[in-house]
């Protein structure tokens, strides 16, 4: 009995011997699948970054390569390269120069085929356009063209499906570029402050072997008709729960604002519709009226492409305005005592006509306010 006993301890002592090195080969087994799928998941990463690099030289290189974006296809290709080679770091091989010659020069070869290919991607071809930009700088279109050397091209200009503008040209090499001053065709803004359609407009090019056409709407928003205000009330409370005010904070927003913009103030904030800020140059002038009397006038600020030195982003938002004391228009610059004042914004369009608003009319309670010691009895300044 006892030699059976001791035969059963013995083999239990092996059991437990034997189960550490079961959990090892168990995780060796893991971390080899783990391992495993880093380096597929690496690999795939650097074949997708070489399609990447591909596929940005046949979208942009055979329309109108710059250097720009055969850098960037150069980076993408040798970031593929780098990460599919990469992913040996991980393996019990470690890094091959073999593999990585071979793959160096198929990474490389199928870069080349690709950049030579777009050469002839518009052989015997007609001329197309490669790209339409607004140069808000110089208010005027900048037109790229692709086409094979020496083809004779007519640009037309369309607005509402009426030509505005034509011009002829040449294709130089493979390409042709040639910049329209907005002012030659300008029939107003492409759509309104709710991006619906205004005015159609719409680039074709001619060429013997056809033609193509490109609408460019969307970037000829430029004329500014409408200027709200909005102020905040700036005061002291005395002791004895009286208010002392000393100005008000004056905020202006310009842009596009038919059809639906709307002036309202009420309980001291802008509680109506804002016009659609654009980028766009203009210069501005705002009045402080009260009736027909004027009690302040801010120097005319002048926008390119809706920024205004000094003052701020008009294309963006609403913006601070200048005051006359620590950032405040100060009361005794404009203030003639309790009633309605309009903030008159007249807007003269560089591109467009010119516009007055004067539908921020907002009164004030400021004596009546001083007077009364009980602040339930106070009111804030609202829309007349």
């Amino acid at each position: 009995m006892s030699g059976l006993l001791d035969k059963a301890n013995e083999t239990a002592k092996a059991a437990e011997n034997e189960s550490p090195s079961i959990e090892a080969v168990v995780d060796v087994s893991e971390d080899e699948a783990i391992d495993k799928r880093i380096l597929i998941g690496l690999q795939v990463v650097g074949i997708v970054a070489l399609i990447s690099s591909l596929f940005w030289l046949v979208q942009t290189g055979w329309l109108y390569a710059t250097a720009m974006d055969y850098m960037i296809a150069i980076m993408l290709m040798l970031f593929g390269w780098v990460l599919y080679n990469g992913s040996d770091y991980i393996s019990d091989s470690g890094l091959s120069n073999v593999k990585m010659l071979i793959t160096a020069v198929a990474f490389v070869g199928l870069f080349v085929f690709t950049a030579l290919g777009t050469m002839f991607m518009n052989a015997g071809g007609g001329v197309t356009i490669a790209s339409v930009e607004l140069d808000g700088k110089n208010d005027e279109i900048d037109l790229s063209f692709y086409g094979p050397s020496g083809m004779s091209y007519t640009i037309e200009v369309f607005v509402d499906g009426v030509v505005e503008y034509t011009h002829d040209d040449e294709i130089d090499r493979d390409r042709g570029s040639h910049s329209i001053a907005l002012d030659e065709f300008w029939a107003g803004n492409a759509m309104d402050m709710n991006e619906n359609n205004q005015v159609s407009y719409e680039i074709k090019v001619t060429s013997e072997d056809g033609e193509e056409s490109f609408t460019f709407g969307d970037i000829l928003n430029r004329e500014i008709d409408t200027g709200f205000v909005k102020v905040g009330e700036v005061f002291w409370n005395d002791d004895d729960g009286t208010k002392e005010y000393t100005g008000i904070t004056v905020e202006m927003i310009l842009g596009i604002g038919d059809p639906d913009a709307s002036f309202d103030f009420s309980n001291g904030f802008f509680t109506g519709t804002t016009p659609m800020p654009i980028e766009s140059d203009w210069s501005a002038t705002l009045t402080v009226k009260r009736g027909s009397s004027v009690e302040y006038q801010y120097s005319t600020i002048q926008a390119n492409e809706g920024i205004v030195n000094g003052v701020g982003e008009f294309w963006f938002d609403w913006v601070r305005m200048p005051g006359t004391s620590a950032g405040d228009l100060a009361k005794d610059d404009f203030y003639s005592g309790d009633g309605c004042y309009t903030f008159e914004v007249e807007i003269v369009n560089v591109l467009g006509d010119t516009y007055t608003d004067s539908s921020s009319q907002i009164e004030f309670f400021w004596d009546s306010n001083e007077a009364e010691s009980d602040p339930d009895n106070h009111q804030n300044a609202e829309a007349c």
